[in-house]
């Protein structure tokens, strides 16, 4: 991937980087497309780290998903510009990433593409709780 790098991605505990069969690339093409800079805060985790930082169990950021991997990425918000982050926002949204918006991050997953599930849109109150709940 020309703009994330393995340090990104990986996981922080275990070094592991597993992503889901074509997720990286969905991610490469979002950020193409943005024609701004993504910064991932949260990528692969291994279970041991999922826990560590409180995930939920069955992460969508865990390595040992099923058969694919990782489907999830955290975005630091840099950018206080609330039109960066609506770009963001809509390209995900155009391009079936699931979408929860706190006031620091920005979490994209696709579990409509890997999991059956369909696309939503979170709004994080408290970034503990929805952190739980979306892993």
């Amino acid at each position: 991937l020309d703009h994330f790098s393995r340090s990104e991605l990986a996981c922080p505990t275990t070094d592991e980087l597993r992503l889901a069969t074509g997720f990286g690339e969905a991610l490469e093409r979002l950020r193409v497309e943005l024609d701004a800079p993504i910064y991932l805060t949260s990528a692969c985790r291994s279970p041991t780290h999922n826990a560590r930082v409180d995930g939920h169990p069955r992460s969508l950021h865990l390595t040992v998903n099923g058969h694919w991997g990782l489907v999830a990425a955290v975005l630091s918000m840099p950018s206080p510009l609330i039109e960066y982050r609506a770009k963001i926002i809509s390209l995900a949204l155009d391009r079936d990433w699931s979408v929860g918006v706190a006031s620091n991050f920005i979490h994209l997953d696709q579990r409509s593409r890997y999991c059956g599930l369909p696309q939503v849109v979170y709004h994080y109150r408290d970034n503990h709780e929805l952190s739980r709940i979306l892993g």
